[in-house]
């Protein structure tokens, strides 16, 4: 087997990535792809809207996991010494707010956290897909920073219709997030 450029583990002969450091290796099958109109030529294949959709809804599962988790542990003190109205605490809408800003606040650490360590989160090891920087080189701390902060416009009107129609209808498949961030989702 292949031994890592960057960092001299050894890897698999079809691996893509160092699993260690996420080097690229470069194409290890197949020709290059031709290049587009705009001359963009990815070193990978791009990931698929659908398999971009199944790692999103995999991870948003995890976090609502552990924010529901994290929230009987809070809310519970909380509505114990809360005023009574018919036997339930009464939910004061800055809680709620509060609740929703640590939700949040989650949700960011969450993919800021295995993006740039990784270029992975759980849902995307599960579909095979990585983040990556434009030139190929690994998605670093502030690129994934920008394009998971930027997830919330992605997320208008609902349901992530705009992150949707901006990966479908983008030469490089990328959300706002992605282009801002200068990063792209490829197959792993």
């Amino acid at each position: 087997m292949p031994d890592c450029p960057k960092c001299g583990r050894e890897v698999s002969a079809d691996a893509t990535f160092c699993s260690n450091c996420g080097e690229t290796l470069g194409l290890t099958s197949g020709p290059i792809p031709p290049p587009s109109s705009s001359g963009y030529v990815p070193q990978s294949p791009l990931a698929d809207l659908g398999s971009r959709i199944v790692a999103g809804v995999a991870d948003y599962v995890i976090i609502l996991i552990v924010a529901g988790i994290l929230a009987i542990f809070a809310l519970v003190p909380w509505m114990v010494s809360a005023p009574l109205i018919g036997g339930f605490g009464v939910v004061s809408l800055g809680g709620l707010f509060g609740i929703l800003g640590r939700v949040w606040l989650l949700w960011l650490i969450y993919f800021t956290y295995f993006e740039a360590t990784s270029g992975q989160t759980i849902g995307k090891m599960l579909t095979h897909i990585r983040v990556i920087k434009e030139d190929g080189s690994r998605c670093d701390f502030g690129s994934a920073l920008i394009r998971n902060i930027l997830r919330i416009v992605g997320h208008l009107p609902f349901l992530y219709i705009l992150g949707i129609i901006l990966i479908a209808a983008t030469e490089k498949r990328q959300r706002l997030g992605d282009m801002l961030g200068r990063t792209i989702v490829i197959k792993a």
